[in-house]
């Protein structure tokens, strides 16, 4: 075992209250996640704040939107729920609550909303808020050195955003009255903006956080994460 694990809360595979037991693991790390630091010899990229790679929004020609260098602050506030755990089929389903993820980041976008053609580049802010998410990880056994780890084959994230706000500097290349009304535009219809980014929002989150996921899981074997 790397010394890092053993600062890892393990939860027994026969527990009959397995599930609850691993929320507390996972809470009882929350926060090391938040700085990255899982021991004094083992670190990982920080949820505080989280780096995402390029998010895409792609509906054809008139709907595309780029955004880059996104630094999320309040992933490390997550609340899970409403766990179910099969360790036979190492599959691990529930929900997270996030209250509210502030970004910031660059942004490459022409979009047609409604009737109105907005197009920039330039710096991104905004806001999520009332984020909810149901995760289910899909693992599998691999052996290493004669011994048998888990890892995460697959992780699906869908999630459901109640409202967001949005601030792009320098729409329609900088004129200030222009770029000021297509911000409330897209403020004032932001559910069909928010609905658009969802899809590439999920494929970078499940990307980042499966990759975090094997990172620790692969610090111990099944059996010293799972004992019998």
């Amino acid at each position: 075992m790397h010394p890092s694990a053993t600062t890892i809360k393990v939860c027994s595979r026969n527990d009959p209250e397995l599930s609850r037991c691993v929320i507390e693991s996972v809470n009882d790390l929350k926060p090391r996640l938040a700085t990255g630091k899982i021991s004094d010899d083992f670190k990982i990229p920080p949820l505080e704040p989280l780096a995402l790679s390029t998010v895409n929004m792609d509906r054809g020609a008139e709907f595309k939107a780029t955004f880059s260098e996104l630094l999320v602050s309040g992933p490390s506030k997550f609340k899970v729920d409403n766990l179910k755990v099969n360790i036979e089929k190492l599959i691990f389903d529930f929900n997270i609550f996030l209250p509210k993820l502030s970004f910031k980041g660059k942004y490459d976008l022409k979009i047609k909303l409604l009737l109105l053609n907005i197009a920039g580049v330039g710096d991104l802010t905004g806001v999520i808020e009332n984020n909810q998410a149901r995760v289910k990880l899909l693992c599998e056994n691999y052996t290493k050195d004669g011994k048998e780890y888990i890892r995460v084959k697959k992780l699906l994230v869908r999630i459901q955003i109640e409202k967001g706000r949005f601030d792009m500097k320098d729409l329609f290349r900088g004129d200030p009255v222009l770029s000021q009304a297509g911000n409330q535009f897209i403020n004032e219809n932001s559910r069909l903006f928010l609905d658009e980014l969802t899809p590439g929002l999920e494929r970078s989150l499940s990307e980042t956080f499966k990759n975090t996921a094997n990172e620790i899981m692969q610090q111990a074997t099944f059996d010293e994460i799972f004992p019998a």
